[in-house]
C-alpha cells in the first residue's frame, strides 16, 4: 500500500523556508570569514542577514533595470526581504563591542527609532510585494523607490558611511 503525503505551504511558510535557506546558505559560507576577523558570533550573524536583504534588494534592481522577464520574482524577493524583518532587531539587539562591524551606536542608544525604522522597512516590503503580485507594472517602481528608501533612510542614521566601514 501507497501512502502519499500532501504537504500544503502557504506563502508565508514557503517564503520563510526560502529565507531560512538563504541565511543557512549564508551562514555557511561566512563562517571562515567571521572565524579569520574574531568576531563575535551575533556580529557574524547579523551581517550575513543584512547580506541576504541586500541580495535581495540587488536581486530587483537586476529585474528592474535589465527588465528581467521573471515574472513574480520581485514579489518572492520582496517576500522575503519582510520576512526577515522581524529577525533584524533581535540580531542586533546585543551591542558587542567589536571593531569588525559597520553598526553605529546610535542603535542602541535609539533603539526605539531603530525598531521604527525596521518597521519602515518591513511596510515597504510588504507594499512592493503586493504591488509586484497586482500585475500593474506602473506601481511596482514607486514601490521599489519607497522599499529603497526605507532602506537608505536607516542606513544613514545606523550605519557607518562606506569611507569608515571597517572593511576598508
Amino acid at each position: 500500500m501507497t501512502r502519499t503525503t500532501r504537504f500544503d505551504f502557504s506563502g508565508l511558510t514557503r517564503r520563510m523556508i526560502v529565507a531560512t535557506l538563504f541565511i543557512c546558505c549564508g551562514l555557511a559560507s561566512g563562517v571562515q570569514a567571521a572565524d579569520d576577523e574574531n568576531d563575535a558570533p551575533m556580529v557574524g550573524y547579523r551581517q550575513m542577514l543584512m547580506s541576504v536583504v541586500g541580495g535581495n534588494m540587488g536581486a530587483m534592481a537586476d529585474i528592474m533595470k535589465y527588465r528581467l522577464d521573471l515574472p513574480g520574482h520581485v514579489a518572492v524577493h520582496a517576500g522575503q526581504m519582510a520576512a526577515m524583518a522581524p529577525l533584524i532587531a533581535p540580531a542586533f539587539k546585543e551591542n558587542v563591542e567589536t571593531d569588525a562591524t559597520d553598526a553605529k551606536q546610535e542603535i542602541w542608544q535609539d533603539w526605539a527609532k531603530f525598531e521604527s525604522k525596521i518597521a519602515d522597512f518591513e511596510k515597504a516590503a510588504r507594499n512592493l510585494e503586493t504591488a509586484a503580485k497586482g500585475g500593474d507594472p506602473a506601481s511596482v517602481g514607486p514601490a521599489m523607490k519607497a522599499l529603497g528608501k526605507s532602506c537608505g533612510d536607516c542606513h544613514k542614521l545606523f550605519r557607518k558611511p562606506e569611507e569608515e566601514s571597517f572593511k576598508n
